[in-house]
């Protein structure tokens, strides 16, 4: 009797301890693994098993935790006192726009032991969230350009999730920054991009919105050298003649079309981050009026001037 009342308190219950065959899984794709479940003194009746996915965001300092996905793994069975052991299969499909994982975006998998009249048992376990392959050879092709990427790089807008660049060499173009958001799809990916170009006689640094569509074909293995003289080609053409880079609207890549050409998604894919803004919500909005604030009273009050129909936004940190 004392060791099920000890157990309805955690002393002496049953574990859980869950193990992913792979440390990281590309968005899209499926978590596989088992979770163990170890007796305890007495027999316990466990309600259900399930495994909640989180995601813990770093805000200007401030940390801030959401809950992405329950996935439900066994329901109604018992566990038998010690030295029982049960492991228990599981495979989960990775949300395909969520945020990849950088410093300031991280997740984990707790597992959750649902015990009748009991303290639940729980465990936690990091999970590393990759890019698609097609925005990995991307990353990588900007990498051999010397095109690095910034501290704050992966950071979440409003509109997704932002990769930013800085020239680490000379590229012959008046480039100070390129700011990336995916879009993925079954036949291409495509790239709203935002170049932070230095023009005119000051060489004051002034802010383009474009498009670059990468074709299927150039994003597959041993096409490397291609995919980085195109990108390099697409990045030269809008910063040697940026009045002449076609309309985007960033806003209809939230409401299911993309590009100036107005064409409609295929219902697969989806913009890198955009689930994951979609969790923060008023927050992302927040920081990105804050940051505009900010930048308005750092050049002498001129906020008029900003665009806030197609920026990114994002915050600083």
């Amino acid at each position: 009797m004392f060791k099920k009342l000890m157990a309805k308190f955690g002393v002496g219950a049953a574990t859980v301890d869950l193990k992913l065959d792979a440390p990281g899984y590309r968005l899209g794709e499926t978590m596989t693994g088992v979770v163990r479940i170890e007796g305890g003194n007495v027999e316990q009746r466990i309600s259900e098993l399930s495994a909640v996915l989180l995601m813990r965001v770093n805000l200007r300092g401030q940390e801030v935790t959401r809950q992405v996905q329950v996935y439900p793994i066994s329901r109604n069975f018992t566990v038998q006192p010690k030295p029982f052991v049960q492991e228990i299969p599981f495979s989960f499909e990775m949300p395909p726009e969520l945020a990849v994982s950088t410093p300031a975006v991280q997740y984990a998998l707790q597992t959750r032991l649902d015990v009748e009249m009991a303290l639940d048992p729980t465990d936690f376990d990091r999970v590393e969230v990759l890019p698609p392959e097609p925005v990995e050879r991307v990353l990588r092709a900007f990498d051999r350009l010397n095109l690095r990427q910034k501290p704050d790089s992966g950071k979440l807008t409003p509109y997704g999730q932002e990769f930013s660049f800085f020239p680490a060499a000379n590229l012959g173009i008046p480039l100070n920054e390129l700011e990336v958001v995916f879009f993925t799809s079954p036949d291409e990916l495509r790239m709203l991009v935002e170049l932070d170009l230095a023009t005119g006689f000051m060489r004051r640094e002034k802010e383009y919105k474009a498009e670059i569509v990468v074709p299927q074909p150039l994003l597959a293995s041993g096409q490397e050298e291609e995919l980085s003289r195109y990108l390099l080609e697409k990045i030269r053409e809008f910063a040697n003649n940026p009045q002449a880079i076609p309309y985007v609207s960033l806003a209809s890549y939230r409401q299911g079309h993309y590009g100036h050409h107005g064409h409609h998604g295929s219902g697969m894919g989806g913009m890198i981050g955009g689930m994951a803004a979609g969790l923060l919500g008023g927050m992302l909005l927040g920081e990105m009026m804050s940051s505009v604030e900010e930048m308005a009273f750092d050049d002498g009050g001129e906020g008029d001037e900003m665009d806030f129909d197609f920026d990114f936004g994002g915050f600083d940190e």
